[in-house]
């Protein structure tokens, strides 16, 4: 069997595809990974090939405008800003505008994608194509080999919930025209759903209700390669609670929200000992360091975490199940639409605590850490919630199904 794994262009959505590839490729699959060079360094890191496609296309620079714009907008409508699950269903002509302004990188990096990952998938043959939803050219691939597509979440589905998401629900006339011509060059119809399974890491309580052919699989914590220093081994003296802020928030967000130093001033006079792991790039926004901080580099958070009683973070989702993988409680600082969705849902289960980075208060947050170290609601739903993790079918269990002959069944 050949498996062709096809990744977003951010490491950390390929991270989470990494136990499912192991799982093909131990059961005796033939595995290639096409992706931008933006995530080659962390496939050949993980053991598997790489085939790079799309280059001269880096999808950050007009990720950040848009993040620019609606940080804009939410400061001079403070009114407005609301999670999600509370904005109401925007029309057919409003979702055809969101989707030609604000999913620019998506169809550009399947436009730069399209050609190179259509003529791999024809020449190599693969029999199942197993992609992250934002990548809109995995579909042309999918075609082009006669292979099934799957696609694999990395967490709370937010792109079905807007409505709007190409090839995620979104009906064919909201579709950007660029997008249409580049289906139909192809030979592929546009129309709302292309995969026949969805592979789920996102616990059945955080997801959003409705997707489709949803196939769960057990969260494997993988974040890349590292040195497990010996200090690890030992246990903390303190309660740890770990500091981090993602891999691309600072860059998509700018440097103003950064908010790492406020944190640390925050929790400088608890009785814990605080680890901040952060990108070696954004070590020298830290300024002070208060002494109950320890600072480390390029640690994956899977060495970490194990050892902490609770974690402060952005909202992102790998981060998220990482966590809820190994029952620690969170708080979690998010500004981005799908770090909001991401918190929002944790905070409804219970296993972790939400505080708005819109004027940030250092008391909210040493307030909210004590709670997350101390109250034994929230660490029962952490307990409860890595119970679930637990409980799902394993990488080898989803990859023998996807595997067989027949289709995956509902």
């Amino acid at each position: 069997m050949k498996v062709l794994l096809v990744p977003w262009s951010q490491p950390t959505f390929y991270y989470q595809m990494v136990p499912l590839a192991w799982a093909f490729r131990a059961a005796g699959a033939d595995i290639r990974v096409a992706g931008q060079p933006q995530v080659a360094a962390a496939v050949k890191n993980s053991g598997l090939t790489v085939t790079q496609v799309g280059d001269g296309y880096d999808y950050l620079p007009a990720f950040q405008r848009i993040a620019d714009d609606i940080a804009r907008h939410n400061r001079a409508h403070p009114d407005r800003r609301t999670s999600l699950e509370q904005k109401a269903a925007p029309s057919p002509e409003m979702r055809r505008k969101v989707l030609e302004q604000k999913f620019e990188p998506f169809v550009e990096t399947a436009v730069a994608m399209a050609g190179e990952l259509v003529e791999l998938a024809a020449s190599w043959g693969p029999d199942l194509v197993v992609t992250n939803p934002f990548v809109l050219a995995a579909p042309l691939a999918a075609h082009a080999a006669g292979a099934r597509l799957v696609h694999h979440l990395t967490g709370p589905a937010v792109e079905r919930q807007m409505g709007f998401f190409p090839g995620s629900g979104a009906a064919p006339e909201l579709w950007t025209s660029k997008l249409v011509e580049l289906y139909g060059r192809h030979g592929v119809p546009v129309r709302p759903e292309y995969a026949a399974a969805t592979v789920d890491p996102c616990p059945e309580s955080l997801q959003y209700p409705g997707t489709p052919d949803r196939l769960p699989i057990r969260f494997v914590p993988y974040n890349g390669p590292g040195d497990a220093p010996l200090w690890l081994s030992r246990p903390p003296a303190r309660r740890r609670v770990c500091v981090t802020w993602g891999t691309t928030t600072t860059q998509l967000g700018g440097e103003g929200t950064f908010l790492v130093p406020d944190i640390l001033t925050a929790l400088a006079d608890l009785d814990v000992e605080v680890v901040l792991a952060i990108k070696g790039s954004d070590r020298a926004l830290l300024g002070d360091i208060p002494a109950n901080v320890r600072v480390v580099e390029e640690l994956p958070l899977h060495l970490l975490l194990p050892s902490c009683d609770a974690v402060v973070h952005q909202g992102g989702t790998g981060t998220m199940l990482t966590a809820a993988s190994y029952g620690v409680p969170q708080v979690l600082i998010a500004g981005m639409l799908d770090q909001v969705a991401t918190a929002t849902r944790l905070s409804a289960h219970g296993a972790g605590l939400s505080v708005d980075p819109e004027g940030f208060s250092g008391t909210a947050l040493a307030e909210a850490v004590t709670r997350a170290l101390e109250d034994p609601a929230v660490r029962g739903s952490a307990r409860a919630l890595r119970r679930e993790i637990q409980e799902q079918p394993s990488p080898a269990e989803v990859a023998e199904r996807l595997g067989a002959p027949a289709p995956v069944p509902a």
